[in-house]
Order: C-alpha cells, then structure tokens, then sequence
C-alpha cells in the first residue's frame, strides 16, 4: 500500500510542476539554459504540451484517490446480498 500511495504524490507533484500557470515562473528560472531558450522560443507549444501533461496527471492523482477511497469495501452497493433458500 505504502507503494501506492507514493505512485499518487508523484502525479500530485508531477500536476503541480507542469501546470501551464506556473510556466511565467519556470521561464525566468530557467533563463540562460537551453531549456529556458526553447520554452521562450515556442510559448505555444510549450503551453499546450504541459496543458496536456497537467490534464493527464491530474486525472491520475483523482484516478488515484478514488481507489484508496474504494479499496477497503467488501460490498457491492448496487447488488443486494442474496438470501439464501433452503
């Protein structure tokens, strides 16, 4: 379980860095690297491309939530247990 849980805080971190509202800090943090060149270079591509990394982590980090929620239940909420006819 503990290795579950850490598999959710990386998606958590991953959301956070790659969050396209933080790329205003990440360009000054980066300037004079090679990286910070092409992220100035193409601000739209860069927007989108951690737009969609964003969207996905953050699906995951919900996606993974759900199943920590979900994994200590036995019942199915849908089916009603059987009665059993002798």
């Amino acid at each position: 379980m503990e290795k579950e849980s850490k598999k959710g805080w990386g998606w958590g971190v991953l959301a956070f860095l790659t969050c396209p509202c933080h790329l205003v800090f990440i360009i000054p943090l980066l300037a004079g690297t090679a990286l910070g060149a092409f992220l100035t270079t193409y601000k739209t591509a860069a927007f989108i491309v951690l737009g969609v990394l964003f969207a996905l982590s953050l699906y995951r980090v919900f996606n993974k939530i759900g199943q920590d929620k979900t994994e200590g239940q036995t019942m199915d909420c849908c089916h009603p247990p059987r009665k059993e006819v002798n």
